[in-house]
């Protein structure tokens, strides 16, 4: 109950913080975004393994990033480290407290159902693209329990063609005493609450991010996305 309270009260603090970031420069931002995602994560005794210096790799270059998508804590994982834009379903942007700093965050949000979204959000991660930012997004469209990897879209991978930026793959696993956790989870009809409640209960849980090679946006989008696909799904095994 200690827990879940402190929960609320970082999440009230979040949305406080979401309209006070609107004012502030970038770095600024980026640095509280970061230092409320790590508070966070460690409410949630979330531990963060990452095989490489993600904030290296992402401050020297931009990349159109991707990974395979488990929970609403995804985005969390590498805002920890490096915060960048990333792509969100419009719902995200109506969750209680959470959806107003995801708005404060440069997050771009999408409507799979309307074309006119599609071209929209495209127009906005290839504007970030070419301003040398990094755009994270997850291909699957939905979120899985972390044991199945299934088919990538292929659209948004034309943004990283048009701003001829690679695509960085990272691997997301949540493992809870080196089994499979699914307790992040945030598939299906699981509600933001359950998910998060779920997490509470929980004495540790591990999330690692395997950050795979860089591959060359020299190709088409679907070839593209099959390769990005291809390199996930061999290191999930």
């Amino acid at each position: 109950m200690v827990r879940f309270s402190l929960v609320i009260f970082h999440l009230f603090y979040g949305f406080i913080l979401a309209l006070y970031i609107l004012y502030i420069s970038d770095k600024s931002k980026k640095k509280l975004i970061k230092s409320w995602s790590k508070k966070l994560l460690k409410l949630f005794k979330v531990k963060l393994e990452i095989n490489q210096n993600i904030h290296r790799i992402l401050s020297e270059k931009n990349y159109l990033i991707v990974s395979n998508h488990i929970s609403w804590l995804d985005i969390f994982l590498i805002n920890s480290v490096y915060p960048v834009p990333f792509l969100s379903k419009a719902d995200v942007a109506k969750w209680p407290l959470i959806g107003k700093l995801t708005k404060s965050a440069d997050t771009i949000y999408i409507n799979r159902d309307k074309n006119k979204s599609l071209s929209i959000a495209s127009n906005l991660i290839e504007k970030h693209l070419k301003k040398m930012n990094s755009v994270y997004f997850f291909p699957e469209s939905v979120a899985t329990d972390g044991s199945k990897l299934l088919p990538f879209k292929s659209n948004f991978f034309q943004t990283a063609i048009n701003a001829n930026v690679d695509v960085l793959p990272i691997v997301i696993k949540y493992t809870e005493q080196n089994n499979l956790s699914t307790a992040p989870s945030y598939a299906g009809d699981i509600s933001l609450m359950q998910s998060m409640m779920s997490l509470i209960r929980l004495k540790n849980i591990k999330a690692k991010l395997s950050i795979l090679p860089k591959i060359p946006s020299n190709v088409n989008r679907k070839m593209l996305a099959e390769k990005t696909h291809k390199k996930i799904y061999e290191a999930l095994k």
